[in-house]
């Protein structure tokens, strides 16, 4: 069997192809004495995914981290497999296609019941109850001490220092680029492992009630508000409310004025495209400084 290509565009275009990485999937499955089902393609993410019954296979390649991703992931679950409070599916088995590199490993995990929240729509969206259960999890994951392999990832400092380069290739616009690096000189420490990603892809919901949270590979140390920032602009839609309900669960000190900047920090700290998110809460267009970019953004959230 010859080994997938981790060259772009060629891995990018088979990305979710059922029929190309099914003998993978297959294989993997065998060697864990897993049965063997009709491989289905959940949305297309970063990494390989596949759908075959009961169980998510799921690849890593050596592009976008691959190799730190598998083992932030695989480690995140066994964490997590002793806080059942903060709801994530089981682990079933992990290891390897080939022994030598390209290794392209892999984890196998229980596929979750229900649907990913971006799936639902306005009339089915659990919206309160959502958010409130989420911030639940994600105080009880705060709470929780970094795994090494997650505490080494010393991503948030770069992030910061790429910031106003970043924005301005999502849209950013640069009267608020050219603000960005002094907006963020007294941004927090890292000192909190996140999930890195929270969005409406990776939160399943069943019955009005979180189901599970799924793709840890992008765990990594931040500051808190890190994770606010796929939460409000992705997950939640932008709601402010949803945004409420979460920091009340959670218990959020933070208020006000101070609230926003943080927040705002983060945004500009994050490493996907936070721009077109922005632009759905503001009108971006007509907003000359970061400080008034806070307030429009986190009016009336606490």
């Amino acid at each position: 069997m010859l080994r997938p290509c981790e060259d772009q565009p060629h891995c990018g275009d088979n990305l979710g192809d059922p029929d190309y990485w099914g003998p993978y999937v297959l294989t993997a499955l065998e060697r864990e004495r897993l049965a063997r089902e009709r491989v289905e393609t959940p949305f297309v993410g970063t990494f390989p995914t596949f759908l075959v019954g009961e169980v998510v296979v799921k690849f890593f390649g050596g592009t976008f981290d691959g190799r730190r991703a598998v083992l932030v992931e695989e480690t995140m679950h066994r964490l997590l497999a002793d806080h059942p409070a903060i709801p994530v599916p089981e682990l079933i088995a992990s290891g390897q296609l080939w022994e030598d590199e390209p290794t392209w490993p892999y984890v196998i995990t229980r596929r979750l019941a229900g649907r990913a929240l971006r799936e639902l729509d306005r009339i089915e969206h659990p919206s309160a109850r959502m958010a409130l259960e989420l911030g639940e999890a994600v105080a009880r994951l705060y709470r929780l001490e970094a795994p090494v392999v997650a505490a080494r990832r010393e991503k948030l400092g770069r992030l910061r220092g790429g910031a106003p380069e970043r924005l301005r290739r999502f849209g950013f616009p640069s009267v608020l680029a050219n603000q960005v690096a002094d907006y963020l000189k007294d941004a927090l420490p890292a000192d909190t492992v996140v999930h890195g990603d929270l969005t409406g892809d990776h939160v399943f919901v069943r019955d009005s009630a979180i189901e599970g949270i799924i793709d840890w590979g992008d765990a990594m140390v931040a500051d808190p508000y890190y994770e606010l920032v796929p939460l409000f602009l992705d997950a939640f839609g932008g709601s402010r409310d949803r945004l409420r309900s979460f920091l009340d669960a959670y218990g959020w000190r933070a208020s006000g004025a101070e609230f926003a900047r943080r927040a705002l920090q983060a945004i500009l700290s994050f490493r996907f495209d936070t721009v077109a998110g922005i632009k759905r809460v503001v009108e971006l267009d007509r907003v000359r400084d970061l400080g008034e970019l806070a307030e429009r953004l986190f009016a009336g959230v606490s």
